[in-house]
């Protein structure tokens, strides 16, 4: 796969240094763990952050050339760094964020793979302002992806709303998570089973007494790890211990 964007080769050089860096198991271990199918780098949260910085210093970004980058980085991403770097890019870029199409995360989703890759794009980037500033396309794209034969997609279908709902009360946040958890609760893959428990939880902060109201009715129905996490938080505010 021939890769022609120049900042993304511009990328590749930065993260060359890192390549033999660390001890090779350590970070095969690590790969496994974050349920990657690329390699990793070895390389911290902080650096990664701050070379992200570095990279929007050195470019004037605007929609058209992000959106490019990112396409580059995700469809060509040979390590997981590269998706790494893209999900940093937005975090630092959140004006230029605000102006994305949704839609774009269904292209770049086509490329991530485990719990790690997904998440870095979906946690913690877009806030409840942009998904209520744009609800009719937020919904259609997540309704859509809580069906998609991609588990990946299936999993952002629930992570993508996880920030949203700890920050806002709104109810059509809430309505659409019960919702996706009631079209995933019977999958048995970890991405989704986590995912489930994850999005109760997140419903906790605002609507504690209709997540408990659902955890009576649905109990045999929900992954156990779902219940048992989500009932702890609600009524201890701990997820385990």
């Amino acid at each position: 796969m021939k890769i022609t964007n120049k900042i993304h080769l511009e990328i590749l050089k930065r993260l060359e240094k890192y390549r033999d860096s660390g001890d090779k198991k350590t970070n095969e271990w690590v790969q496994h763990y974050l349920g990657s199918n690329k390699p990793t780098l070895g390389i911290k949260t902080g650096e990664m952050i701050k070379m992200a910085k570095e990279i929007t210093k050195e470019n004037n970004f605007d929609k058209k050339s992000l959106v490019k980058l990112l396409d580059s980085l995700y469809s060509k991403a040979t390590t997981f760094a590269e998706i790494d770097m893209a999900a940093r890019l937005l975090g630092v870029l959140p004006k230029i964020r605000k102006e994305l199409e949704p839609d774009n995360l269904n292209y770049w989703l086509n490329f991530t793979h485990g719990w790690a890759e997904d998440d870095l794009l979906c946690q913690s980037n877009f806030t409840s302002e942009e998904v209520l500033g744009n609800w009719n396309k937020w919904k259609k794209l997540l309704i859509k992806f809580s069906t998609d034969k991609n588990i990946n997609k299936r999993r952002a279908s629930m992570v993508l709303l996880t920030k949203a709902l700890r920050e806002s009360d709104d109810k059509k946040l809430s309505k659409l998570a019960f919702e996706q958890v009631e079209k995933l609760k019977g999958e048995k893959e970890i991405l989704i089973t986590k995912a489930v428990s994850w999005l109760l939880r997140a419903l906790v902060k605002f609507h504690k007494e209709e997540v408990l109201e659902y955890l009576e009715i649905n109990k045999e129905s929900l992954p156990k790890i779902a219940y048992r996490e989500t009932y702890k938080k609600a009524t201890t505010g701990r997820k385990n211990g």
